[in-house]
């Protein structure tokens, strides 16, 4: 089967809310307002209430509760609010899959520890959008939701893994691509920020922009969230590319150390409330 056989059998499944839909549609629009933007958030009250947890999660730790969607909206900023709106939506959609064939704790784990990683790296390095990227390592291997829904038997193969072999190159040898190229075509496919599904697609490979290089890293090192018995830091995350990236090693360590304490809150409000571990 091919990337595109996947889409369309998943297709159904993995559409995303309207709400998220319109809001894309909206901030395209300079003539929207945030009080109409506001209006329409209000209209799905389960995507907003996983998005204000969000907001009031680790991953902010604000010193003041945001419960109403215009007070998010001031707080944090139109862009912030729609990356949790894409975090929390996406999440809410994917729970309709049967992702019985895979461990699901472990995926949301690594996902969620690279989303953290990541927004940690980015601030630091003093990128932009930190709440976007975040979103991009959050979503960085949804392509495994859908190969469990459509080819569980496939999915359990991927994740037979040994040492001296990474998770993507397992899914070559069992699909022919990886469930980062099934992401970014998803990612494509919901018409997602264009830099959001270069960054997943190019997740495998340091690449030649700093960003690339925090990406590599971040998701690499999410693997030890998962497979702690297979790899070491050391080996996800070579010194020459955190050199490289423009950060130093006490920054991985730290970055670890954050995602471990944010992820508690966030794993509760992203993974299936009858699969968390915490």
């Amino acid at each position: 089967m091919t990337i595109n056989d996947y889409l369309k059998k998943a297709s159904s499944a993995c559409a995303l809310p309207d709400t998220c839909v319109r809001i894309q549609e909206m901030m395209d629009d300079e003539k929207s307002t945030i009080d109409e933007i506001s209006e329409v958030l209000a209209y799905d009250p389960m995507v907003t209430g996983h998005m204000l947890k969000l907001a009031n999660s680790a991953l902010y730790n604000l010193s003041f509760s945001v419960d109403t969607v215009p007070k998010a909206v001031n707080v944090l900023g139109m862009d912030a609010v729609y990356s949790l709106l894409l975090a929390s939506s996406t999440a809410e959609t994917l729970r309709s899959l049967d992702t019985s064939a895979i461990d699901i704790d472990r995926h949301w784990r690594c996902s969620i520890y690279a989303g953290l990683i990541f927004k940690y790296l980015a601030k630091k390095t003093r990128q932009k959008n930190g709440e976007g990227l975040f979103v991009c390592g959050l979503l960085h291997n949804i392509g495994e939701l859908v190969v469990a829904q459509v080819s569980p038997d496939k999915a359990i193969a991927c994740d037979q893994l040994e040492e001296n072999v990474l998770p993507y190159e397992r899914q070559l040898e069992v699909l022919g691509f990886t469930y980062a190229d099934l992401t970014a075509a998803l990612f494509r496919h919901w018409q997602l920020p264009s830099y959001m599904t270069q960054l997943v697609a190019s997740q495998h490979r340091p690449g030649d922009s700093q960003l690339q290089k925090l990406m590599f890293i971040s998701c690499r090192l999410s693997l030890l969230n998962g497979y702690a018995h297979l790899y070491t830091a050391d080996e996800l995350a070579p010194m020459q590319t955190v050199q490289e990236a423009r950060i130093q090693a006490d920054d991985i360590d730290d970055a670890r150390d954050w995602a471990s304490i944010g992820a508690f809150s966030i794993f509760n409000i992203v993974c299936p409330p009858e699969m968390g571990i915490y």
